[in-house]
């Protein structure tokens, strides 16, 4: 039996990947509910997409207040935006590295900056899901833009959960965890199997280790409550 605590205690950043969607997104449903009931949960989604029937969003488990739903270029950064802001309100004696702090927030698209900068619920740590990133990966192509994005978010002292349905980017490094899902909704999903690519020494996430959905009962108490 692995370690049953997923709580974390301070911000930190998860990849999870697989090829079944629904499944990736319980999984990350799991995780943020046992972090920050009130977490925000964003979907990605191209015009006319509808979510899986067997989708958290399907099964109406989250509350409406804490969902939106954005096409794919909603989500690009913009430079130009961060640097016209930047000009306008930074003074000239400011220090470097708060300048570079200011521009990498305003760097970010305006909707990550309403979730970061809006109101917390009682957690000690703000939960941002992204599920469906997949579709995000042609607006960033590059390793260093997925990298500044997920260091200005934890850096926002948040925890950052997001889902990949393809083929793993290399970018996947970014993450302070990676998590590989193999198995399905439909399958059963407490026989489907969690592989830690990378995570910390400590914890349920340590490098290397594999398990079931089943066995760790934090993950499956939560999940058991709307999948049989």
């Amino acid at each position: 039996m692995v370690s049953d605590d997923i709580v974390f205690s301070k911000p930190t950043s998860l990849f999870i990947c697989g090829d079944d969607r629904s499944l990736l997104n319980w999984v990350a449903y799991a995780i943020a509910s046992a972090n920050d009931p009130a977490f925000s949960w964003t979907d990605l989604r191209h015009t006319d997409q509808r979510p899986d029937g067997d989708d958290p969003l399907s099964r109406n488990v989250i509350p409406p207040g804490q969902v939106r739903v954005l096409r794919p270029e909603q989500l690009a950064m913009s430079d130009a935006r961060a640097n016209v802001a930047v000009s306008a309100v930074v003074r000239a004696d400011e220090p470097p590295e708060n300048m570079k702090r200011l521009l990498d927030f305003l760097r970010l698209p305006e909707p990550t900056q309403e979730v970061l900068a809006g109101p917390r619920g009682k957690s000690a740590l703000r939960v941002a899901v992204l599920s469906n990133s997949h579709r995000l990966a042609a607006l960033y192509p590059g390793v260093a833009d997925v990298q500044s994005t997920v260091r200005t978010i934890v850096a926002s002292d948040a925890i950052l959960v997001m889902t990949f349905a393809d083929a793993p980017p290399g970018a996947r490094a970014a993450f302070e965890i990676v998590l590989f899902v193999d198995g399905s909704v439909r399958g059963g999903w407490r026989s489907a199997t969690v592989r830690v690519e990378k995570g910390p020494s400590d914890g349920p996430f340590a490098a290397g280790r594999q398990f079931s959905l089943g066995e760790m009962p934090s993950l499956g108490t939560i999940l058991a409550r709307s999948l049989a």
